[in-house]
């Protein structure tokens, strides 16, 4: 049964906090965990997660804002869980920046989060709703107007997530969905299959393929590929629904084909990069990347937006997202843009590197009014290039490098009809030295009106116009997405080897959510000790209520506790006066 957490709003004479010294109270007031306490915990929505319970009368669940306060705490603070558990247990401000100030009050057990956790991943899967993006969006659109962050200038950059599996080659990976495939069949028929695979069950699939000479490796998953065959007309009838045989099938799919009535196996250089990489992990995708070094990475690609306003005091991650690694930088950007116009409607003016342009980038960029500024551009430079300026409304004007200026036409016969062209004076043409290496055409010689003729489209205009859009705006915002390469530093806290802790796509999205709020956070603590630092009194009462006072003023408090406050407290605050 779902039951709202609101017991941390009452304060007890006998809480932790006034039992501590005027320095231990100092440190608490100016703590991490405290702006923790002040500007996440208290803000979490618990409703949101309401319909992850029952709703018939039983056991109230465990404090939900505890749960997720503690998931975005271990991500602060990059701890597994056994460092998560020691710390909720032992450690007075962490067990404060959830609202913990008793020291008898017991904590959830480890069981408890898993379970949290696994009924947030069934929901997303069954419903699309995901809780802990919508509590870092939640969190991140009240911190925008509270800490008056401008949004209209963001910048953005993605980063490879490996997947925590294990690094399969190609016939590794066929030997190990075999044997699990065969651990999980009946009795009976691993009595049919044995005589089949006998040599791959004596061990594991390391030690087989350790003893496989490399010329040997093509005959080995030939003979696979026969295995796989005959497996799979055995058992697709009655197994075609369990969770083993769908990932053997799978595979199978993948790496053989039927030519002729005769399995052969798909040659290495024609396999997708969204083959199975691991049957610990079916979302994870393969992708070479030259930052990566000579290894590829098999899991996901994470992507950061932030906030980049010169004039903010501090930015704030503002949009993620998480996809195969496959998936192209322009592609998401086409995703993520109409989400982020939603969430920041002020944005009109977005930072980049070359991989983010395409067409469909420019198509959105120019109906929703945003200027994409890109630090290089995708593809090769032309020897002799074309510069396409709009003077009026669809009235172009094109330059080339020799310095011919002409006014565009509308082109009307043929396939070209949709284009422009820019029509440039041959004799002039013909003196320019990059003549030769020209994109423009010749024609019309027959006729004895020769003219150089270059066609262009309104993907090309927009191009164009991306490309120049940097040379628009001052000079100081000119690299402003280089230090989008910080933020990634900070929310790969948990990227270790190029890996990150956990598999499967949902989890790796959990994860960039919980660790973006972390982020945030940090960001809020550094401006707010900076510039808010309290001052501690000789009184060490008068530090509790500074700290009561201001949790209070970002909590709905009850009117009860308020006159409690102002109660006990009267004599000090006359005093203060």
């Amino acid at each position: 049964m779902f039951k709202k957490n609101e017991e941390y709003k009452q304060y007890d004479l006998f809480d932790l906090t006034f039992l501590l010294s005027d320095k231990q109270n100092n440190l608490l007031s100016n703590s991490i965990e405290h702006s923790f306490l002040v500007n996440i915990f208290s803000r979490i929505n618990e409703n949101d997660f309401k319909e992850l319970y029952s709703n018939k009368k039983s056991r109230p669940n465990v404090p939900v804002n505890q749960l997720v306060g503690s998931l975005i705490l271990k991500h602060l603070f990059n701890w597994t869980y056994n460092d998560l558990f020691r710390n909720l247990n032992f450690n007075i401000l962490t067990r404060y920046a959830i609202g913990i100030n008793s020291i008898e009050e017991n904590v959830f057990s480890e069981a408890t989060i898993f379970n949290f956790q696994n009924k947030i991943i069934n929901h997303y899967v069954n419903t699309g709703q995901d809780l802990l993006t919508e509590v870092f969006d939640h969190l991140t659109a009240e911190q925008l107007v509270e800490f008056n962050i401008k949004a209209d200038i963001q910048r953005g950059d993605s980063f490879l997530m490996g997947s925590n599996i294990f690094d399969y080659t190609r016939l590794q990976l066929l030997i190990e969905v075999l044997l699990r495939l065969y651990r999980s069949v009946e009795e009976t028929d691993k009595a049919a299959l044995i005589d089949i695979i006998r040599d791959y069950t004596k061990q594991t699939s390391g030690q087989y393929i350790y003893k496989i000479e490399k010329e040997n490796l093509p005959k080995e998953i030939e003979k696979l590929a026969n295995i796989y065959h005959k497996i799979h007309l055995f058992l697709v009838e009655r197994y075609s629904e369990k969770s083993a045989f769908m990932i053997f099938n799978r595979v199978y799919q993948e790496h053989f084909v039927i030519v002729e009535n005769k399995v052969e196996v798909i040659p290495s250089n024609e396999l997708n990069s969204s083959i199975l990489m691991s049957p610990d992990d079916q979302d994870a995708t393969y992708r070479y990347k030259r930052s990566t070094g000579n290894k590829g990475s098999k899991g996901f690609s994470g992507h950061v937006s932030e906030t980049a306003n010169p004039k903010n005091d501090f930015n704030l991650i503002t949009d993620i997202a998480v996809v195969p690694n496959n998936v192209d930088d322009a592609k998401i950007l086409e995703t993520r843009l109409p989400i982020m116009v939603d969430k920041t409607p002020t944005l009109n003016e977005y930072h980049s590197d070359g991989g983010y342009g395409s067409p469909k980038v420019d198509e959105i960029m120019e109906k929703e009014s945003i200027i994409q500024i890109q630090n290089a551009i995708r593809g090769r430079k032309a020897f002799a290039s074309f510069v396409i300026k709009e003077r009026e409304p669809n009235e172009y004007w094109v330059s080339c490098e020799y310095g011919q200026i002409v006014k565009a036409q509308k082109a009307t016969k043929g396939k070209k009809a949709k284009r422009h062209k820019a029509v440039f004076d041959y004799y002039t043409c013909m003196s320019c030295p990059l003549s030769s290496k020209c994109r423009a055409k010749a024609s019309g010689e027959k006729i004895n009106r020769p003219i150089r003729t270059w066609y262009f489209s309104k993907e090309k205009i927009r191009l164009h116009k991306r490309q120049q859009n940097i040379n628009l705006i001052p000079k100081e915002r000119k690299k402003i997405r280089a230090n989008c390469e910080a933020t990634i530093k900070e929310v790969k806290r948990g990227v270790k080897n190029g890996k990150v802790r956990i598999r499967g796509i949902n989890r790796a999205i959990a994860y960039l959510s919980l660790t973006s709020i972390a982020v945030n956070l940090t960001r809020i603590h550094k401006y707010y000790e900076k510039n808010h630092r309290i001052i501690c009194q000789n009184n060490g009462n008068h530090l509790n209520i500074h700290i009561i006072v201001d949790f209070i003023l970002h909590n709905n408090c009850s009117k009860l506790i308020k006159v409690k406050l102002e109660r006990f407290f009267k004599p000090l605050i006359n005093n203060m006066a």
